[in-house]
């Protein structure tokens, strides 16, 4: 962020005091208050021939006075608006009267824009003010560049637009879950009743539909009110070195992809899964923007923030932050959509290729660890997000982080997995072996008690579902009792709440999963269990 500097009064305005266009001020105190103001100020006379040029104004439009000295106004004025400037000036030498006040333009007034010498146009507010000297009319315009006020109100629009996005998402996805909830779990409960396999077919894409809606809403409801997490002290480096390692082995070889971090990172307080979620979804987003490959940069430095930066930026606080760059040489973001990026279900991918949720749930994550973001992009030249997490004010150290531990394997346990449904038996059976344990499997409690009858003294846990044909869950659980009063019972349900507590503890039962479960949880509870 540029200092704001203050000029020395001993630079002096640059004024034309020779020849018929002269400038009838000679005070050297003048010319010095003009030298050291802050705004550009720009003195034409009544043909708008520029008689006076201060140093604001050379910084602002980046030339030299005695360049443009006797040279038209009308140069630092955009083409397109150089008609209507003209003939503003002209009516105001007739009339005095002007709509323009620095600071405040009325409603009927278009918008100013001032034009650099190297091209550039940027948003401007100005005063003009008329004198008559020895005869002559001349005019005098105060001009202030209001580039960062007008990205201050950008980020402040942004943000009240996001709230209430935030708002309405939040209340419309609430409601869609309960929509959504007793069509998951019906449709569960008809998979396991129906045996016709036409209709299993249709029960099949009901259900996967309605578990990645409910996994949408999930984002939205993470992107209006925040996430929760298990928050720990994380150390940013070990975070950035697993997230680059996976990406080397799983991104396309047409993408380079480097890092840099600066030593001394600070530490975090967060939730680690949520984080890597965060950098990943920025590094897709990067990927999918270089199809033809490129480079693909992540970089982390620490960084303070203060008072000056947090009055330009309406979601950072005066601290220390750990800033994370992701930075790709992609087909970058158009500046037409650039304030839209963050809003849920805007996306620029094609049909089936992008929900519009990724990024909304980065501003959601790294909103309820009280950090933000920020992006940088032009079309053609690549886009770079900078991410701030604060800086823990624990000085601990942290152990690496492993976001993928290992996940515990069997030595040659024997398991009985009871199911009605052909498939997670299958699933489970494959999973179990695969991770070194044996397997039986039952379709329904009566074979469930007969299997366990013949190898009692083998089996170690049973696996069981408490929503059966015939024999269901707990009768099933009760005649393996009286088999063995020890047996170690996990049981499964898409229908958890239909499972009161009070049965549970009856039953001796040593876990519980709802499906559906993830083939780590399974086997995760099963080691739990064996202990």
């Amino acid at each position: 962020m540029e200092k704001s500097e203050t000029r020395e009064t001993s630079h002096q305005a640059k004024v034309n005091t020779n020849g018929p266009g002269s400038l009838p001020l000679g005070e050297e105190w003048l010319a010095g208050i003009l030298a050291s103001a802050m705004d550009a100020i720009i003195t034409v006379d009544d043909h708008q021939r520029i008689l006076l040029f201060n140093a604001a104004a050379e910084k602002m439009f980046r030339c030299e006075a005695a360049s443009v000295i006797g040279q038209q106004l009308d140069q630092f004025v955009p083409m397109r608006f150089r008609e209507a400037h003209r003939h503003h000036v002209e009516k105001f030498g007739e009339t005095s009267v002007t709509r323009r006040q620095m600071g405040r333009v009325t409603p009927v007034a278009t918008p100013l824009s001032g034009l650099r010498a190297d091209g550039e146009e940027f948003p401007i507010e100005a005063s003009i003010s008329k004198i008559d000297a020895d005869g002559r009319r001349l005019f005098t315009v105060i001009i202030r560049d209001i580039t960062e006020k007008k990205r201050m109100e950008s980020q402040f629009l942004r943000s009240q637009r996001m709230e209430s996005i935030g708002t309405l998402a939040g209340g419309i996805a609430h409601d869609l879950n309960n929509v959504l909830s007793p069509i998951l779990t019906a449709t569960e409960l008809l998979q396991m009743r129906t045996t016709d396999e036409s209709s299993l077919r249709l029960l099949n894409i009901i259900h996967t539909n309605t578990v990645r809606g409910s996994e949408m809403i999930k984002q939205v409801l993470s992107f209006a009110r925040g996430v929760d997490g298990d928050y720990n002290l994380l150390q940013p480096s070990h975070l950035i070195r697993e997230i680059v390692r996976i990406l080397t082995d799983t991104f396309p070889k047409n993408i380079e992809i480097g890092s840099s971090l600066a030593p001394g990172l600070w530490n975090v307080t967060g939730d680690a899964t949520q984080l890597h979620q965060v950098l990943m979804n920025l590094c897709v987003n990067a990927r999918d923007a270089m199809p033809d490959g490129g480079k693909l940069r992540i970089e982390a430095e620490n960084i303070e923030i203060d008072e000056h930066y947090a009055r330009m930026n309406v979601e950072a606080r005066p601290g220390r932050y750990v800033r994370i760059l992701v930075q790709d040489t992609g087909c970058g973001i158009p500046a037409a959509i650039l304030d839209k990026i963050f809003d849920p279900f805007f996306t620029t991918k094609e049909q089936g290729r992008g929900t519009g949720l990724g990024l909304s749930t980065v501003a959601g994550i790294l909103r309820s660890h009280g950090g933000f973001v920020n992006v940088y992009s032009e079309p053609g030249k690549g886009a770079y997000f900078k991410v701030y997490l604060p800086a823990s004010q624990s000085s601990e150290s942290t152990t690496p982080l492993i976001l993928r531990p290992d996940i515990p394997a069997g030595n040659g346990q024997l398991i009985l997995v009871v199911d009605d449904e052909p498939s997670i038996r299958e699933v489970a059976r494959e999973t179990l072996t695969a991770f070194g344990y044996k397997v039986l499997v039952a379709n329904d409690g009566a074979e469930a008690v007969a299997q366990f009858a013949a190898h009692k003294e083998a089996v170690r846990i049973v696996v069981t579902d408490m929503m059966m044909p015939f024999m269901d869950g707990p009768a099933t659980i009760r005649a393996l009792r009286r088999l063995d009063p020890e047996v170690r019972i996990i049981a499964t349900s898409g229908l958890k709440a239909n499972t009161r507590h009070s049965e549970i503890a009856e039953l001796g039962i040593r876990a519980f999963l709802t499906k559906p479960y993830t083939a780590e949880t399974l086997l995760k509870t099963i080691a739990e269990a064996l202990k």
